[in-house]
């Protein structure tokens, strides 16, 4: 599978360190790291058939997206759209429709789509017969069985995060990822919970809450209306129900 990436800002980079696997791209850890991703197959990079970033300070409206886009685009399977100017994600999916199959434009700050863009993007891309997903916070993508989208979470490993956790009674030993939040942290919350006891769910949701932080995630803090609360809290509450559910704990 081939990914084309479209970026402005710290998170693009980060999803890209994150696919990459960057060296020292995780310094949570410091003099403690295990080097728990030193995996050669986290290295996407020959996944990544093109990025292209944007400056800051663009114009407040653009007639012309053609100006800022690139003229050559690669046949690649999914784009990825990362805060970008609502003018020229509106015109992705007309841009795009002969080079892509399915574009993700995932949400971390309210303004990055806002429910009306979302609904026009929807509308555009399934008239090209384009596969869309704007994902608020990226980490709650999950794609349906037999689409690209899904394709691309089982490929990249990325998504909504899924663990596998060995328990020795009330004691977590073992944690595996299985599917990490795009920007990398599932790897870090794994580190911090080997050891920690389940007896205490309060206590277990200090832990999980404080790796999610101290990673950290670089979601919105601003309140969302649609979620009725912050984008970063809503990726802490999607981290500890993945935690929970790799240890059979319901609530």
């Amino acid at each position: 599978m081939k990914i084309y990436i479209l970026y402005k800002g710290g998170f693009g980079k980060r999803l890209l360190g994150h696919l990459t696997n960057e060296r020292d791209f995780c310094t949570g850890c410091a003099h403690l790291c295990t080097h728990c991703r030193d995996i050669p197959e986290l290295d996407y990079s020959n996944d990544i058939i093109g990025i292209h970033s944007f400056a800051e300070g663009l114009p407040e409206f653009i007639d012309d997206v053609s100006e800022f886009l690139p003229e050559k685009i690669p046949v690649h399977d999914v784009t990825i759209a990362i805060n970008m100017h609502p003018d020229i994600i509106a015109a992705l999916p007309s841009y795009l429709s002969k080079f892509t199959q399915a574009i993700i434009a995932p949400v971390e700050v309210p303004r990055w789509v806002s429910p009306g863009l979302r609904s026009q993007l929807e509308s555009e891309c399934a008239s090209y017969d384009l596969e869309f997903a704007a994902p608020k916070p990226f980490c709650v993508l999950e794609g349906e069985a037999g689409t690209v989208i899904n394709e691309f979470t089982e490929h990249f490993k990325i998504g909504r995060p899924l663990f596998e956790i060995t328990r020795y009674g009330e004691i977590i030993g073992g944690v595996r990822v299985i599917r990490s939040h795009p920007c990398g942290c599932a790897y870090f919350v794994a580190q911090k919970l080997r050891g920690e006891s389940c007896e205490d769910l309060d206590a277990l949701n200090e832990v999980i809450s404080g790796a999610h932080h101290s990673y950290p995630c670089t979601a919105s803090m601003h309140k969302d209306v649609e979620l009725g609360d912050t984008i970063l809290h809503y990726a802490g509450y999607i981290t500890r129900k993945a935690v929970y559910e790799a240890l059979g704990i319901t609530q």
